[in-house]
């Protein structure tokens, strides 16, 4: 462990430049640049609203505050999960000529994408503040616990990360599963939609169990509590994010140290 934390620290400043490279990468000749990342989620934002809220007339719910303050809040933080997890499978593999040319810890690689992702996510934020100035919603110093929930997400990304970022290596194939699971995944997270949908459904008995094992229910559901009802998250809410992130942080880092010897055969 030591060791590690040593190597870290020498490669502290690579890992520094690939972030700011990927960032740089993300908006290159883009003319509204980083402003995408307001713009983005807020597009997104409308057209749900208006399918969810308008046709299926979830306004006025008793269980949503502001439905799109509701929804905003999922979707950037599942759009950061999604867009860091998504970038940092490939790597590993579109970097192999750095990694067989030049020694240098191959996990930089796929955290350098969580945390120049994090930075769009950051970004992201003041499209939510925006929409909460126009909503029935009050900013409070609640909100100084926002950025705790934002390092769970940010450390459970980090370890799938690490775990897709090895695993496509052997199997390419990945790439095109993990659409079709991150799909399905954020359909069973309440994003759209709030949890008592799934509790007073015919299949509540079959979908509340998955439900409760979703970690991004909990990360999702810690930020609505601070931001739609003005509440501290719980102890045991906090508990439950901790372990779920250092868990897979743990499962991801071992899998990667693993199987990071055999990547040289395989790239």
């Amino acid at each position: 462990m030591l060791n590690s934390l040593k190597i870290f620290k020498k490669y502290s400043y690579l890992l520094q430049q690939l972030v700011i490279r990927d960032f740089k990468v993300k908006y290159k000749r883009s003319v509204l640049g980083v402003l995408w990342s307001v713009l983005n989620p807020l597009f997104t934002m409308l057209v749900l609203t208006v399918v969810f809220e308008g046709v299926m007339q979830l306004k006025g719910s008793a269980t949503i505050k502001s439905y799109p303050v509701f929804l905003l809040s999922g979707l950037l933080f599942w759009n950061y999960f999604s867009e860091a997890t998504s970038l940092a499978m490939g790597a590993v593999v579109n970097n192999f000529n750095l990694i067989t040319k030049v020694y240098m810890p191959k996990y930089i690689f796929p955290l350098s994408k969580v945390l120049s992702s994090a930075i769009n996510f950051l970004f992201s934020l003041v499209a939510l503040y925006a929409i909460i100035l126009f909503q029935p919603v009050k900013v409070t110093w609640l909100h100084i616990f926002l950025p705790i929930d934002m390092v769970y997400l940010i450390i459970f990304a980090m370890g799938v990360a690490l775990f897709l970022s090895a695993i496509t290596v052997f199997f390419r194939d990945m790439f095109y599963i993990y659409g079709v699971l991150t799909t399905a995944w954020m359909y069973m997270t309440p994003i759209m939609y709030p949890i008592q949908v799934i509790e007073n459904s015919r299949y509540h008995w079959f979908m509340m169990p998955i439900m409760k094992l979703n970690p991004m229910y909990y990360y999702i559901s810690y930020a609505r509590s601070i931001i739609l009802d003005g509440q501290i998250p719980s102890l045991h809410m906090n508990l439950v994010c901790l372990a779920a992130s250092l868990l897979t942080l743990l499962i991801g880092t071992l899998f990667f140290r693993w199987k990071q010897d055999q990547f040289i055969y395989h790239i």
